[in-house]
């Protein structure tokens, strides 16, 4: 590596004026953005660390698809030469459609009846192209963290590739066998299941199709973004279940709707997937950086004491409530937005019939029901208490959801507006929230849009870093609000005690 450097390279101890910082690994000049102006990068440039060039406005119509093929050519040359993996891998992509196929067929057989036997074909499916893309996140962990454990990093990043294309060839690897394997096993599932049951629901199967190129594409890029910053295979594995525990939840969800019979909600998921892949191929992407990479590899000391002056630097010198509110002011309109639009969107849904009435009373009796019985100030203390359990919780969750859980705040409330006002009137269903709406709707606006920008601050990811330090920022942004968002639910649970 050490012949790597530019012979023109400075010691590192003193750089010359109007020079650019020497790579303290000895892979050549970190030029950067200050590359075109350095008189030692004008005069050996060829010599010069390459890559660099890319470490700044990295996009993929940067890069070279040559390259990227290069480097995912030798990924999946690796993953092919590991013959145990590769078998296991297939042969499980085989067994478990067989072995569903067999259920489903028993369960034909010996009389499930007709129509719970196809919605369960259908489930199997689901569950057929699921557990295949699970056993992929193996390679797509192993992809950064594999190449630090086997020293094989240093030489990766030395190439005279960009980040894009070193990511994007990472990337395509890893899914080039995870949909060979999902399609691969769905396809050995259809084939032994549906001929048999004279039932083959296309709709469905081209959803799942669609749905799970998106699924799989967002599982991989969540695995290699811990990948890039696990600094060993054993923290990657451990932080894969952040991947996992959602996408079994979301699978859940679909295996609910096609035993209820609402199948068309299905493509709601394929778009739900497809935004999630890009936020995650987007996070990977700008975060990706060869400094970040061997700084990562070399350690730093004292984590819990670096994690402690993050936390406490993020609660200094924050803004006051009407400068934040200014500076937070177009998170404010999504969420603000949210209310409106949840309320057309409950009313079209209750005028047509799209969700049936009796699967929203429930949540409408509970809202009712939350004042509780009892004198004045016990229904005061039981409606803060409600609101002030979501107002605590769509923070954390915001970082879960990448803000959406912020702009549901403000959503649920309007579509349950709508929906009653559907059943009987908006007069009747505005006289509801007000006077308490008045103060409780800004609250939740407020509440709504520093959550989203949360959110924002969690997949927004550089090269240069500083997301801990932006996330930990956005969060007391939030936790400082709340002196005026609890006294304002307070003075809400008040007006709607007195008056409501």
């Amino acid at each position: 590596m050490a012949m790597l450097r530019s012979a023109s390279c400075p010691p590192a101890a003193r750089w010359p004026s109007g020079t650019c910082r020497p790579c303290a690994f000895g892979l050549g000049c970190r030029c950067g953005a200050r590359r075109a102006s350095c008189r030692l990068c004008r005069t050996s440039t060829s010599r010069s660390f390459p890559a660099t060039q890319a470490t700044t406005n990295m996009s993929w119509l940067d890069l070279d698809r040559r390259k990227a093929g290069l480097v995912a050519a030798r990924d999946l040359r690796d993953a092919v030469s590991e013959l145990r993996l590769i078998l296991a891998m297939v042969g499980l992509t085989i067994a478990i459609p067989v072995a569903s196929a067999i259920g489903v067929r028993g369960l034909a057989l010996y009389g499930g009846g007709t129509a719970v036997v196809n919605r369960l074909s259908v489930v199997g499916a689901f569950f057929v192209v699921f557990i295949p893309a699970s056993f992929s996140l193996v390679l797509a962990l192993e992809s950064f963290v594999g190449e630090r454990e086997r020293t094989t990093l240093e030489v990766l990043i030395s190439t005279p590739l960009k980040e894009a294309e070193i990511y994007a060839g990472k990337v395509a690897a890893v899914l080039a066998i995870s949909l060979a394997l999902c399609y691969g096993g769905l396809a050995v599932y259809c084939l032994a299941v549906f001929p048999g049951l004279g039932y083959f629901p296309l709709d469905v199967l081209i959803a799942l199709g669609l749905s799970t190129i998106c699924q799989v594409a967002a599982m991989v890029a969540g695995a290699v973004i811990i990948s890039l910053n696990a600094r060993t295979m054993r923290a990657a594995n451990v932080m894969a279940s952040f991947i996992i525990l959602p996408m079994s939840v979301a699978l859940q969800v679909e295996a609910a709707l096609i035993l209820l019979g609402r199948t068309e909600f299905l493509w709601g998921f394929a778009g739900l997937m497809t935004v999630l892949a890009a936020i995650l191929l987007r996070m990977g992407l700008k975060g990706f950086s060869r400094e970040a990479l061997l700084a990562r590899d070399a350690g730093l000391r004292r984590p819990m004491q670096r994690a402690a002056n993050a936390l406490r630097a993020s609660f200094q010198r924050r803004p006051g409530i009407l400068r934040l509110l200014w500076w937070r002011r177009t998170a404010l309109l999504v969420a603000a937005f949210g209310l409106p639009a949840g309320a057309v969107a409950g009313y079209v849904a209750g005028i047509t019939g799209a969700i049936p009435a009796p699967v929203v009373k429930p949540a409408l009796s509970a809202l009712i029901a939350a004042a509780g019985d009892g004198t004045q100030l016990d229904q005061a203390l039981s409606i803060v208490s409600h609101n002030l359990l979501a107002i605590l919780l769509v923070a954390p969750l915001a970082l879960i959801t990448a803000g959406l859980s912020g702009f549901l705040l403000t959503f649920l409330p309007g579509f349950l507006l709508g929906f009653a006002a559907s059943q009987s009137s908006w007069s009747i269903a505005l006289t509801g929230i007000i006077p308490n709406g008045l103060v409780e709707i800004p609250v939740a606006i407020i509440a709504g849009g520093l959550a989203i920008h949360i959110g924002a601050a969690v997949i927004h990811m550089e090269a240069s870093g500083g997301w801990t330090a932006r996330v930990l920022a956005a969060g007391a942004d939030y936790v400082r609000a709340l002196r005026w968002l609890v006294p304002g639910l307070i003075v809400a649970a008040v007006l709607e005690v007195r008056f409501g």
